[in-house]
């Protein structure tokens, strides 16, 4: 594995964070549903997401209740898009202030080590935007059904988490009430990479950053490329695919509410050794409703013993710690004004 933090391939012979058991894999069977959860998985499951956030900024998802033939029908979908011609797509691109459209490669700029980050991109909001479904018969069904898929499963992960910070179930779902609803911009994010036949000097495929909202769910295809930091920012190391997995992530509002005992993961997309192939993948943004405050919470780890308190205490900052995301002068940022705040940053035009 690489340990260099700033390449844009790597060797052949590159190990993954999963191949070497790093990245913790929870398992979601038999949690029940939103409206009648299984109490004790509940519980059971928040503790290990709570020590998995915590200690590494992410775990993998198995047995969450989404087909891989869900996801696939999505790609497909995206694929279809993407092969309009650019006036075609042009006609749903993403307008300010709404978050909903398509992105045409190279307008969004995630690192300034970049000169150019090559993805094509169609954010669905709640804002009621429009759809290709005159230009690709079936992409609003494909994608209406995946977002409500995604919705129920950050619903059960809210209340997971919830628990694991000792907190009534509801703590956290109540402030994500709106999900994929008007006043609040959780977003289905469709992505293609398109292949690249050769490595570009200066070209990525995703530079490095942090999620903005509160948690990233990402079910990806097997062309590889994804890359995480270690918490101390010491290392960079490839995660690898599992399939059927579903990867979860925390974003600045998390460690913010949690003054970043569970921090803000930092990744980044490389182009992978065998870089003639496209990469697909399918990221769902959870954020607060839109007039959430956001300011840390009251709030301590679950208690750990042994090896696994200190690992926790080594990745947490102490509880006197400023959140980051307040302003210094003018009280406390919404999360609909830390996300506009992210956006100028973004987005190179």
């Amino acid at each position: 594995m690489s340990c260099s933090s700033a390449p844009v391939t790597t060797s052949k012979t590159c190990e993954t964070l999963i191949s070497k058991c790093e990245i913790p894999i929870i398992d979601l069977a038999h949690m029940g549903t939103e409206r009648c959860p299984q109490k004790g998985v509940v519980k059971q499951v928040g503790s290990k997401l709570v020590r998995a956030l915590s200690e590494k900024g992410l775990a993998l998802l198995v047995n969450h209740g989404i087909p891989d033939c869900k996801m696939k029908a999505v790609y497909r979908a995206l694929d279809s898009f993407c092969e309009l011609p650019e006036e075609e797509r042009a006609k749903y691109k993403r307008t300010l202030p709404s978050n909903h459209g398509y992105v045409r490669p190279g307008l969004e700029e995630f690192s300034k080590e970049d000169d150019e980050e090559a993805r094509h991109t169609f954010n669905v909001t709640g804002s009621g935007g429009v759809l290709p479904e005159a230009e690709v018969p079936g992409f609003r069904s494909a994608v209406d059904e995946l977002a409500r898929d995604f919705k129920q499963l950050s619903a059960m992960l809210l209340t997971a988490l919830a628990v694991g910070l000792n907190k009534s179930q509801d703590f956290l779902l109540s402030k994500h009430s709106q999900m994929l609803g008007q006043d609040n911009v959780s977003t289905l994010r469709l992505l293609y990479y398109p292949p690249l036949g050769v490595p570009v000097p200066g070209l990525s495929r995703c530079g490095a950053h942090q999620d903005y909202g509160t948690f990233t769910l990402l079910a990806q295809d097997c062309e590889g490329g994804l890359e995480v930091q270690t918490p101390h920012g010491e290392r960079w190391g490839r995660v690898g695919h599992l399939p059927g997995a579903i990867l979860v992530n925390t974003g600045d509002i998390l460690a913010c509410w949690t003054n970043d005992q569970l921090p803000a993961l930092r990744h980044r997309v490389v182009v992978p050794e065998h870089c003639g192939r496209g990469r697909h993948s399918i990221a769902f943004f959870v954020h607060p409703d839109n007039e959430i405050l956001i300011e840390p919470i009251d709030t301590k780890l679950i208690q750990l013993t042994g090896q696994e308190a200190a690992a926790a205490a080594a990745t947490a900052t102490a509880i006197t710690a400023p959140c980051r995301l307040q302003k210094k002068k003018r009280g406390v940022l919404t999360a609909y004004q830390h996300l506009q705040r992210r956006f100028r940053e973004t987005y190179a035009s």
